[in-house]
C-alpha cells in the first residue's frame, strides 16, 4: 500500500514538471509565432494611417467651410490629433526595431497609441457639423 502511495506520489509530481514545462513551451511558441507576424502587423498599421490621413484630409476640408469659431475648436482637436499621430509614429518605429522578448510590451503599445489616434480623429470629427 505504501508503495503504492509512493509511485503516485512520485508520478504526480513528475506530471506536474511536465505540465509547467509544456506550458513555459507553449507559451514560447505563441510569443514566436505573434512575433514572426510583425511584418503583417506593421502593413496593417500602415494602411490604418494611410486610410487615417486620407480622412483626416476629408475632414480638414470640410473644416474650411465651417465657421469661424468651429475652425477654432477644430483646430485645437487637429493639434491633439497630430500630437497622438507623433506618439503613434514613435511606436510603429519602435516596431521595427522590436525583439521577440519585447514584442508584446511593444505592439501593446503601439494598439494603445492607434486607439488615442483614433479617438482623437473622432473628437475632431465630432466638433464639425
Amino acid at each position: 500500500m505504501r508503495s503504492l502511495f509512493v509511485t503516485l506520489v512520485v508520478a504526480a509530481a513528475f506530471t506536474g514538471c511536465n505540465t509547467v514545462s509544456g506550458m513555459k513551451e507553449d507559451t514560447h511558441q505563441a510569443s514566436v509565432y505573434t512575433y514572426e507576424k510583425k511584418e503583417e502587423y506593421q502593413r496593417d498599421l500602415s494602411a490604418q494611417m494611410r486610410e487615417m490621413d486620407t480622412k483626416i484630409a476629408e475632414l480638414k476640408v470640410k473644416a474650411s467651410k465651417a465657421s469661424d469659431s468651429t475652425k477654432a475648436e477644430f483646430n485645437r482637436n487637429m493639434a491633439s490629433l497630430e500630437k497622438e499621430k507623433a506618439v503613434l509614429a514613435e511606436k510603429m518605429e519602435a516596431v521595427k526595431t522590436s525583439t521577440a522578448s519585447s514584442w508584446n510590451s511593444v505592439k501593446a503599445g503601439t494598439d494603445s497609441a492607434m486607439e488615442s489616434v483614433k479617438k482623437a480623429y473622432e473628437k475632431a470629427k465630432a466638433s464639425l457639423p
